[in-house]
């Protein structure tokens, strides 16, 4: 389903599925996307269905609407799309699987790498000409150099830094380290002397990059990444009129005799340092120009490279300026799409923490309703000097006492991350203990409750706490399952494991068994069968505690057949293995 996530604004973060056909976007309770910015109108837009997919329509704002910098009245959006409305910025997100069906790059296309022309008389055959390793190809990429054929190593040459520049936005999520990365490439392929990669304010702003106080502003943009490629050089002047100039007539410039060009000779940037050529290319998106990739040569600085020896001073030539652009395009891809990334996470996050809000809210109103209205009837039984009051009140604050400490042990038990303390125990006690002390409250109910197992010394490396805690859990909800049974069995079993090296402990019920659809959802955090007196954290903290142990929890259920809750772990050390 398409959504829309809040990029930028009040309301960063979150995210609105479009699950009607009209979603309407304001600071109206009435609208479905309802923001908190000043600067819109009560109803400011909104997204609609059409036959040709969904559509953006201004209703007539005080402030206007824009779809990727441009003023719009009614448009149809694209995945990818950027709104804004005030000073609020809206992704369009498509349906899964939508993103990354980029078409033909034509700053690839540009790069014009084209086959050895065939003979006119030549004539294919079906027969096999030859067999080439599945892995040759990311080894003939990374090392162009060893391939056979001038026409191969010409055109690997030129998709070398291309196949690098992808390979690193795939595996680098830290925008920061990705231009670091990126410019080295580039540094090293063009034979540039220097090289800085500079990011519009508010893109930098929104990856987190962090910026030193000192660092260098040219309009828009600050420099994020630093480069040399010359002995002892941290780096160079940039010329913001080249900047401008590319950001200007938004195009990749090469300059290949900046002193006596005059557009530029009169620069002092240019005058200061004595640089001879510049390349300076836009690093352009799907929607947006992110910010610039500047790169410059100097006539004596290039004599000499970082490891002493003597490099060729070579120029910049025309190829260099499309790989270039070709290079600062994907750069710019990795950047648009990480920072769509981080809104998307960003986004789950807060639907997550906004439902754990929700239900522990709920939750501990209750509680508190419970305990006022213990105290109530305490001070009924106070007023009135009638014991039965007062003991009825009492119990009820008790109750509603334990329920809170439920509830927090509970939420620390899922939330914080504990060290077990594994120590070599006997099941067979720990389980022992359990069946003791639930056995009162099990008979408050009218059930049985046993313990089976098949030794009566099973050692194995535990957390005593944790397991004890876990399997308690368990046969308390194994007690509630029976409540409503005229006679309630409850079952507590340890047995050998099929697999060698492991104990299943067992929880079985004669209750009315769980909902096939419950059985998925079981041990997720905040489900629960129980209505206001369960926590919905009980489940998903024992998987928690059985996880530490390297081990694993699961039921079988089938209605009215009761249920049965298995937790296998080693009976080895958790840490050695």
């Amino acid at each position: 389903m398409p959504s829309i996530i809040i990029l930028k604004g009040l309301d960063e973060g979150r995210r609105f599925e479009l699950l009607t056909p009209l979603s309407a976007i304001g600071r109206d309770q009435a609208c479905f996307i309802r923001l908190q910015d000043t600067e819109i109108s009560r109803r400011h837009a909104e997204v609609y269905k059409s036959p040709d997919g969904f559509r953006f329509r201004d209703l007539g704002s005080a402030n206007g609407c824009f779809v990727n910098c441009k003023s719009v009245r009614d448009v149809l959006l694209k995945p990818g799309d950027q709104i804004q409305v005030g000073q609020t910025v809206l992704l369009f997100a498509p349906l899964a699987g939508e993103m990354g069906t980029e078409s033909a790059d034509p700053f690839l296309d540009s790069l014009k790498i084209k086959p050895p022309k065939e003979p006119e008389n030549f004539e294919r055959s079906f027969a096999l000409l030859g067999t080439v390793p599945e892995s040759e190809g990311s080894a003939l990429l990374s090392k162009p150099e060893g391939a056979q054929g001038d026409w191969l190593r010409s055109a690997l040459a030129r998709l070398g830094v291309i196949y690098e520049t992808i390979n690193a936005t795939s595996q680098i999520l830290d925008i920061q380290l990705l231009l670091d990365r990126i410019l080295g490439l580039v540094l090293k392929t063009l034979s540039a002397d220097h090289g800085s990669v500079l990011l519009s304010a508010s893109f930098a702003q929104s990856a987190a990059i962090k910026l030193q106080g000192d660092s260098e502003s040219y309009g828009d943009f600050k420099v994020v990444a630093r480069a040399s490629a010359v002995l002892g050089k941290g780096g160079s002047l940039i010329s913001r009129t080249v900047v401008d100039h590319v950001m200007h007539e938004k195009i990749g410039v090469l300059v290949s005799d900046a002193m006596n060009d005059s557009r530029f000779n009169a620069v002092q940037s240019i005058v200061r340092s004595g640089v001879r050529e510049i390349i300076c290319v836009p690093m352009r998106g799907r929607h947006a120009t992110v910010g610039v990739i500047y790169l410059d040569k100097h006539p004596i600085e290039a004599a000499v490279d970082v490891h002493g020896t003597l490099k060729r001073n070579s120029a910049f030539e025309k190829e260099h300026l499309t790989l270039a652009i070709a290079v600062a395009h994907q750069a710019a891809l990795a950047v648009e799409d990480t920072l769509y990334y981080k809104a998307r996470v960003q986004g789950e996050r807060l639907a997550a923490v906004g439902e754990a809000v929700a239900h522990l809210s709920h939750h501990i109103k209750n509680i508190l309703q419970g305990l006022k209205s213990g105290g109530e009837i305490l001070k009924m039984g106070v007023r009135d000097q009638e014991m039965p009051l007062l003991e009825q009140g009492l119990r009820i604050i008790e109750k509603n006492h334990t329920r809170l400490f439920d509830l927090v042990k509970d939420m620390l038990g899922f939330s914080k991350d504990r060290v077990p303390a594994f120590q070599e125990k006997n099941l067979v006690e720990i389980l022992t203990d359990v069946v003791e002390l639930s056995a009162p409250m099990a008979k408050g109910n009218d059930a049985e409750i046993r313990l089976e197992v098949f030794a009566q010394e099973v050692f194995a490396f535990v957390d005593p706490e944790g397991i004890h805690r876990t399997i308690l859990n368990l046969v308390n909800n194994a007690i509630d399952a029976i409540r409503e049974k005229s006679y309630g069995l409850i079952i507590v079993g340890l047995k050998q494991s099929a697999e060698t090296g492991f104990v299943e402990i067992v929880v079985s019920d004669n209750g009315d068994g769980i909902a096939e659809a419950d059985l998925k959802t079981i041990f997720a955090p905040f489900q629960s069968s129980k209505g206001n007196s369960g926590t919905g954290l009980g489940l998903a903290v024992a998987r928690k505690t059985v996880e530490e142990h390297n081990g694993v929890i699961w039921v079988e259920s089938n209605p009215n057949e009761g249920a049965s809750f298995f937790v296998k772990i080693p009976l080895g050390n958790p840490l050695k293995g």
